[in-house]
C-alpha cells in the first residue's frame, strides 16, 4: 500500500502538465488585516560554478564561407540544430534591490491527492564563502517524492543561481544550468536556451528572492503591487513570472495568528502553474505557506509551516 501511495507522486511539485495527480487542501483561516511596517534586516551574499553541465553543443559552423555545393545543407543543418529563444518579456523583468535572510530551516505539512506527508526546506546564507544553498523536499508515507535544489552565488541583482535540479520518484534526475560566462541558461534535457538576464531565477530560488526583495525595503508591500522574475525550471521551460501582492492576511498556524503577506502568480494558459505565497514579515519574509495549483482546483500542492528555525 505504501508503494501504491508513493507512485501516486511521481508527478509531484512543479509539473506543470495535465498528467499530475488530483489534489486536496486542507481549509485554513483566512482574515485580512491592516499592513503593519516592517523592518528590513540581514546581509546579501557571491559561488563557484559547478561542473559544467552536460549537453551536446548548437551547431556552429567554421568561419569562411561553405563549399559552394552546400550552402541549403547547411543552413537547413543549423536551423535544426538551433536553440529556442526566449520569450520576449525575459528582457523586461525589473531588477530589484535584495538583502537576504540568514540561515534557516522550515518544516512543512504536506498535502496532495488526499495524502498528507512532510516537507522541509533548508536554506542556506553562506556569507563567508560568498555562495548559498537551498533544497527542498518532500515525502509521504516515508517515500521522498520530490527533490528541489538550487545553488550558486548573490549579485547586485540579489539571488543568482548556477544550477537547479529537479528529481521525482520514480524519474531521472532533470536540471537547468545558467551559464554566467556564457550568459545562457541550459538544460540537461532540451537543447532549449535562454538568454541569461539579471535577476533570473530558479523554481526555488524565487521564494527566497521574492522575501529578499521585501525584506531589504523601509516600507511594506502594497496591495496590487507587480514584483517580476525570470523563471526557470528544469524541462526546459522559462517565462517572467508576475507576483501581485495581495495584501497582509492572518494565517492560523498551529492555532497561532500569524500575519503574512500573500502573493499570487496566475496561470497564463492551459495546465500552467498558479503559485500563491505567504511571506511572515517578523520572520525576514520567509515562506509559512505554499500553495501551487495546475488546470483549477483538481491539481493542488499545499505545503503550511509547521516549525522554523533560524540562525542567529
Amino acid at each position: 500500500m505504501l508503494l501504491m501511495h508513493a507512485a501516486a507522486w511521481q508527478g509531484v511539485a512543479g509539473d506543470a502538465s495535465p498528467r499530475r495527480s488530483d489534489l486536496v487542501v486542507s481549509a485554513m483561516q483566512v482574515r485580512t488585516v491592516a499592513p503593519v511596517p516592517v523592518a528590513a534586516a540581514v546581509a546579501a551574499v557571491v559561488v563557484p560554478p559547478p561542473a559544467a553541465p552536460r549537453r551536446e553543443s548548437p551547431l556552429r559552423t567554421e568561419p569562411g564561407p561553405p563549399p559552394s555545393d552546400a550552402p541549403t545543407l547547411l543552413a537547413a543543418a543549423a536551423a535544426a540544430s538551433a536553440p529556442v529563444a526566449a520569450p520576449s518579456d525575459a528582457e523586461v523583468a525589473p531588477v530589484y534591490p535584495t538583502r537576504l535572510p540568514p540561515s534557516a530551516v522550515l518544516r512543512f505539512d504536506l498535502r496532495r491527492s488526499g495524502f498528507s506527508g512532510r516537507s522541509e526546506l533548508q536554506w542556506q546564507n553562506l556569507g563567508a564563502q560568498g555562495q548559498y544553498q537551498a533544497r527542498l523536499e518532500g515525502s509521504v508515507a516515508g517515500f521522498k517524492v520530490f527533490t528541489w535544489a538550487s545553488q550558486g552565488r548573490v549579485d547586485k541583482a540579489g539571488i543568482a543561481p548556477l544550477r537547479f535540479t529537479d528529481e521525482r520518484r520514480g524519474k531521472s534526475l532533470q536540471a537547468a544550468n545558467f551559464q554566467r560566462e556564457a550568459g545562457k541558461i541550459t538544460f540537461s534535457g532540451p537543447s532549449t536556451e535562454y538568454p541569461l538576464v539579471a535577476g533570473a531565477q530558479d523554481r526555488l530560488s524565487w521564494m527566497i528572492q521574492l522575501g529578499a526583495v521585501l525584506n531589504a525595503r523601509s516600507a511594506p508591500p502594497a496591495a496590487g503591487e507587480r514584483l517580476s522574475f525570470f523563471v526557470a525550471g528544469a524541462k526546459g521551460e522559462g517565462e517572467v513570472w508576475h507576483f501581485v501582492g495581495q495584501g497582509l492576511q492572518t494565517l492560523s498556524l498551529q492555532d497561532q495568528p500569524t500575519p503574512a503577506w500573500r502573493f499570487v502568480r496566475e496561470a497564463r494558459k492551459p495546465h500552467d502553474t498558479r503559485i500563491e505565497v505567504w511571506l511572515d514579515p517578523a520572520r525576514h519574509y520567509l515562506p509559512v505557506r505554499y500553495r501551487q495549483s495546475s488546470d483549477g482546483a483538481s491539481d493542488v500542492l499545499d505545503l503550511i509551516l509547521q516549525e522554523m528555525q533560524i540562525a542567529s
